[in-house]
């Protein structure tokens, strides 16, 4: 089966199962309820870790003041921002390392969804330092974690992947400078902003990503980037590679991928002591979207059937991350006076209310009230939050008149 067939199917096998959801309540609201830090301590205390237990993080930007790494250890947990752009939680460690800087540590947290938000270790908080390890996002064994539409900033080692553990990302954008995604597991990269830090000097050569996992032709474990692009400063065109093999027997994989900043000609590391079981690409492209020749670089061109089994069904096989990160889609709304109403979206878990932009307040039902002494003029639209909690894109606002409704 071709990819777009399978595409195709999972589209219409996921329509054709879904069904009315349960309505809820965010669990843990920051700040109004507490801090960030104190969210996810109460995401791990929590006494029943088999119902999912959502955060939400309203925008803004939460500096950590953290002696050690804030670690997730519950599973079923969603850590949901307002938006990407605008809702960011930095961590200044003081000193350098993969076990000491990370902004977020999920350990054994299977099942965690993060959308919406952007994790960035600042080391000392001086952007000179780009040759220390700054992890924004570790994992150590965790199964089944989805990020949607997700930034994580750092230098060297921003994204840390786990041995063992399957994690899918789509939309994110990674950005940092030298091995910047490190480790091992099962990750696939759909459509996501892979950016190389400025350095604002050419004298270093960097590294995308440092695989480790133990890849073999009987598993799946390796790194997928489909339909990604990969972005810099202009003076690293030409300078950085692909990736190196750093430990085990790595696996990974461009696929569809629009570079535009090109690589070192050679593409990849290699290091004589690692044999990795595939570095490969398949119909790389450049900035104005032209196939590139990479028949001379250090990895292997895959071929459409290989290309093929790199599904996402395939590489991971029983389980369909895409119904997760998708969004519900918006209502129409009416206004009468100071009533807000739509259809209720049976698939949508809460609704969140938006006011000029701002999330001003959540609700179960299908209707609003403006409160008293809301400007005249104010637009109001509404978000349907998925059931894992992610907000899907607001609808067309309405305004409120209370002049237009006087007699």
């Amino acid at each position: 089966m071709s990819r777009l067939h399978t595409l195709i199917a999972s589209t219409l096998l996921a329509s054709a199962t879904s069904a009315t959801a349960q309505k809820w309540n965010y669990d843990f609201i920051v700040p109004t309820q507490g801090t960030f830090n104190a969210a996810i301590q109460a995401a791990n205390n929590r006494p029943d870790k088999t119902r999912r237990f959502r955060i939400f993080v309203m925008s803004s930007h939460y500096r950590l003041h953290n002696a050690a790494p804030l670690k997730l250890t519950a599973p079923n947990t969603s850590i949901i921002g307002e938006w990407m752009q605008n809702t960011q939680v930095e961590n200044c460690p003081q000193q350098e390392g993969i076990d000491i800087t990370p902004t977020l540590w999920l350990s054994g947290a299977d099942s965690t969804y993060i959308q919406d938000i952007e994790l960035w270790s600042n080391f000392r908080n001086d952007a000179r330092l780009y040759a220390n390890a700054a992890v924004a996002l570790r994992e150590t064994n965790c199964k089944g974690n989805v990020l949607k539409q997700v930034s994580l900033l750092g230098t060297q080692n921003t994204y840390v992947t786990n041995d063992g553990g399957t994690t899918y990302l789509e939309d994110c954008r990674i950005s940092g400078t030298r091995d910047f995604i490190h480790g091992g597991g099962t990750v696939f990269f759909n459509h996501c902003d892979i950016t190389l830090a400025n350095r604002g000097d050419a004298s270093n050569t960097d590294i995308i990503c440092a695989p480790t996992m133990q890849a073999n032709d009987n598993n799946r474990a390796g790194y997928y980037f489909t339909s990604c692009y990969i972005n810099g400063p202009e003076h690293q065109a030409g300078r950085y590679l692909l990736g190196r093999p750093a430990a085990g027997k790595p696996r990974v994989a461009f696929i569809s991928t629009c570079m535009n900043i090109m690589p070192a000609s050679q593409g990849w590391e290699r290091n004589a002591s690692i044999q990795p079981l595939q570095l490969a690409e398949f119909e790389s492209l450049n900035a104005t979207f032209e196939l590139i020749d990479t028949a001379h670089r250090n990895g292997t061109v895959l071929t459409p059937e290989q290309v093929d089994a790199m599904d996402v069904q395939q590489v991971f096989a029983g389980w369909e991350p895409r119904w997760k990160s998708d969004q519900v889609p918006a209502p129409e709304l009416t206004i009468q006076g100071r009533t807000i109403t739509w259809q209720d979206t049976p698939e949508a878990g809460c609704y969140a209310v938006v006011r000029d932009r701002k999330i001003v307040g959540f609700t179960t039902s299908a209707s609003y009230q403006v409160p008293a002494g809301t400007t005249e003029g104010s637009l109001f639209s509404i978000r349907c939050a998925n059931q894992m909690g992610g907000l899907g894109q607001p609808s067309t606002p309405v305004q409120f008149s209370i002049r237009a409704n006087r007699p």
